[in-house]
C-alpha cells in the first residue's frame, strides 16, 4: 500500500545511466518521501548491488515478454494513481524511442533529465543528403520533441551546473531548470589510505572513442614524462575501445607497455568493482575531452556547456583532483582541485611540476577532498527538498 502522507517520487529508466539512476534514487530518498523505481530487470540487477537499504524502495520491473508499450501503460496507470513527482532519466532523440512517449500522459508532475541539450532545445531542421534516413529521423524527432514530448514536462534537470547557465543565457527553456548531478560524495564511504610510494597514478575513464577524448595527446604526454621519470608514473585506461580508433589506442598502449612503461589498459570487460578500486587508488583523474562534439545528425554539443560530463563527478565521488582541457567549463566548487591545460606542452609542464614536488601533489589532493563536500549526499538532498520538493505544487 502506497503511503500518501509523504511525497511519492517515481524514477523511470529503461535504457542505461545506472550510475545516475543510483544517484537520483539516493538523493530523492529523504524522510519526507517514498521512492518507486520503474526499470528493466537488467538495470535493476546492476542497481541493486550498490543501493543502500533496497527494501526502502518500491520497484516496478518490465516483465521479460512485456512490450515497451504495455510496460509504459502500466507505469502511466501506476503514476496517475500513486506518484506525485516523476523523474524521466533518459529519452533518446530518435523516433524509435520518442514514439513510446507520444501517448504517455500520467497525471502527475514530471521532470525530464536532458543530457544533450542542444539536441533537445536548440536544434534546427536540416537535411543531410549523405545520410538521408538518419536526417529524416532527426527532423521528425525534433518536430515531436517540440510539439508533443517537451510540453508534457513541468521542468527539466541537467547534470552539470554550467549547463543550466548555458540554457538560461540562450533563453532555450522557459520552465524551471534543476541541477541534480551525475554523482555525489558519500560522507559514509570508506576511502583507501593515500599512496605513500613514489608512483603518481593517473586514470582516464570512459570509452576509448574518437569523438569523446584525445587519447593520442594523452599517450604522447605520458610517454614523454614516463621516459623522463621512469618508475614514477602510472597511467590506467578504464574503458572499452570503440572502433578502429579504440583499437589503435590499445595497440599504442601495448607498444608502450612492451617498452617498459607502466601503463594499464583493458584487455577484457572491466568489472565495476575493479573500475571503482582503480579510481579510488589513483592520484589524478585525467579527462582529455574533445570539447566540441558533432553527432551524425550534424548537431553540435559542447562538453561542459550544452552537454555535461560525468567526469567531474567521478572526481567528486572519489575525492580526486581533475585534469581537463583549458576550454572545459569547470564548476566553481572544483576550481582549486582542477588542472587545466592549453596543449600537450602545457600539460607536460604542469604534470612535471607535480612529479617533482610531492608537496604540490599532496596539496591539490587535499583541495579535492575539501571540494568534494560541496556535493555531498546531504547537501544534494537539501537542494532537492528546498528547490524541488517544496515547490512541487508550483511546477
Amino acid at each position: 500500500m502506497v503511503n500518501k502522507t509523504v511525497k511519492q517520487i517515481g524514477i523511470f529508466e529503461r535504457h542505461y545511466h545506472v550510475k545516475f539512476l543510483h544517484t537520483i534514487t539516493r538523493i530523492t530518498n529523504t524522510t519526507d518521501t517514498h521512492v518507486t523505481i520503474f526499470t528493466t530487470q537488467h538495470i535493476y540487477d546492476q542497481l541493486i548491488v550498490n543501493l543502500t537499504k533496497p527494501d526502502d524502495y518500491t520497484f516496478v520491473i518490465k516483465q521479460p515478454h512485456e512490450s515497451v508499450h504495455n510496460f509504459m501503460k502500466r507505469v502511466e496507470t501506476y503514476c496517475t494513481k500513486n506518484i506525485d513527482l516523476l523523474f524521466i532519466n533518459t529519452i533518446q532523440t530518435t523516433m524509435f524511442d520518442l514514439v513510446h512517449y507520444l501517448g504517455f500522459r500520467p497525471r502527475c508532475t514530471m521532470i525530464l533529465t536532458i543530457h544533450m541539450t542542444n539536441h533537445w532545445l536548440r536544434a534546427k531542421y536540416a537535411l543531410n543528403m549523405k545520410n538521408l534516413l538518419r536526417s529524416l529521423d532527426a527532423n521528425l524527432s525534433l518536430f515531436f520533441i517540440k510539439t508533443v514530448v517537451l510540453p508534457k514536462f513541468h521542468a527539466i534537470n541537467v547534470i552539470y551546473p554550467p549547463t543550466k547557465t548555458y540554457l538560461e543565457d540562450h533563453k532555450a527553456y522557459r520552465k524551471p531548470i534543476f541541477t541534480l548531478p551525475f554523482n555525489f560524495y558519500d560522507e559514509k564511504k570508506h576511502y583507501p589510505k593515500p599512496n605513500t610510494d613514489d608512483i603518481t597514478r593517473i586514470v582516464i575513464s570512459g570509452k576509448i572513442e574518437k569523438f569523446r577524448r584525445d587519447y593520442n595527446t594523452a599517450l604522447e604526454v605520458f610517454e614523454h614524462l614516463s621516459t623522463k621519470y621512469p618508475n614514477h608514473l602510472q597511467l590506467s585506461l578504464l574503458g572499452q575501445p570503440v572502433g578502429a580508433y579504440g583499437e589503435k589506442i590499445i595497440t599504442k598502449s601495448q607498444q608502450l607497455k612492451e617498452q617498459g612503461h607502466n601503463i594499464h589498459y583493458p584487455t577484457d570487460y572491466v568489472s565495476e568493482e575493479e573500475y571503482n578500486q582503480i579510481l579510488a587508488e589513483c592520484d589524478l583523474i585525467f579527462a582529455p575531452l574533445k570539447i566540441q562534439k558533432i553527432i551524425d545528425t550534424g548537431i553540435e554539443e559542447i562538453y561542459g556547456l550544452s552537454e555535461g560530463s560525468a567526469i567531474p563527478f567521478e572526481a567528486v565521488q572519489n575525492q580526486k583532483p581533475l585534469i581537463v582541457p583549458q576550454d572545459f567549463q569547470v564548476i566553481d566548487e572544483l576550481q582549486s582541485s582542477t588542472i587545466q591545460y592549453a596543449d600537450a606542452d602545457d600539460l607536460k609542464r604542469q604534470l612535471e611540476t607535480l612529479l617533482q614536488s610531492k608537496t604540490k601533489l599532496t596539496k591539490i589532493k587535499h583541495e579535492a577532498q575539501k571540494n568534494a563536500s560541496a556535493f555531498s549526499l546531504e547537501k544534494l538532498q537539501q537542494y532537492f527538498t528546498k528547490e524541488i520538493l517544496e515547490k512541487l505544487d508550483q511546477l
